[in-house]
């Protein structure tokens, strides 16, 4: 007699950008992975990573949604104003020349508190924020400054990921707010 495994789920934590920045997004993803020779990210799944956890048991889901319970963050202003890639895997991605304190301090308070409850994640140091906007691209891949996407951000969200035949689709599991007041 066989075990059937565990069932999981691919999961991270991340911001997402409101409809109207998706949108903008999703255009300029369409437009960079046709310079860039790549497949775009659907607008929907546009996304800034916090932490990525990979897989994750579904039964432990609810040990992972209370991890972020005791992390604190302020509501923030982004301004996305700068192209980029990870050539060796194929990415094109947008970011800010100048990330809001606020998404730093938020990233790092999240990262120790994964760590604390002993949760493995991918943990790059130091930390890029970065939204993708196109994989498997062969080049000539973006570099430079682009044209502002500005948006504000007052939650962040553990999404989990579901592979399907057109592609992956994300989903929200679970939210949790940014405090209002000082943006940074």
């Amino acid at each position: 007699m066989t075990r059937s495994a565990e069932p999981t789920a691919r999961v991270f934590f991340a911001l997402l950008p409101p409809p109207a920045a998706q949108r903008v997004l999703g255009d300029l993803a369409r437009d960079t992975a046709r310079r860039a020779h790549g497949r775009p990210v659907p607008a929907g799944n546009i996304h800034l990573t916090l932490a990525f956890i990979g897989v994750w048991p579904i039964a432990r889901m609810p040990m992972l949604l209370d991890v972020p319970l005791d992390v604190g963050g302020a509501s923030m202003h982004i301004v996305l104003d700068e192209l980029g890639a990870f050539r060796r895997a194929g990415i094109a991605w947008i970011g800010s020349s100048s990330p809001p304190k606020a998404l730093l301090q938020l990233q790092s308070m999240l990262a120790s508190a994964l760590r604390n409850a002993g949760v493995a994640f991918d943990d790059v140091q130091p930390y890029r924020p970065h939204l993708t906007l196109a994989r498997r691209c062969r080049g000539p891949y973006p570099q430079g400054a682009t044209t502002p996407v500005a948006f504000d951000v007052d939650r962040f969200s553990l999404m989990g990921s579901e592979t399907r035949a057109e592609g992956a689709r994300y989903r929200e599991l679970g939210h949790w707010p940014l405090r209002t007041g000082t943006r940074g």
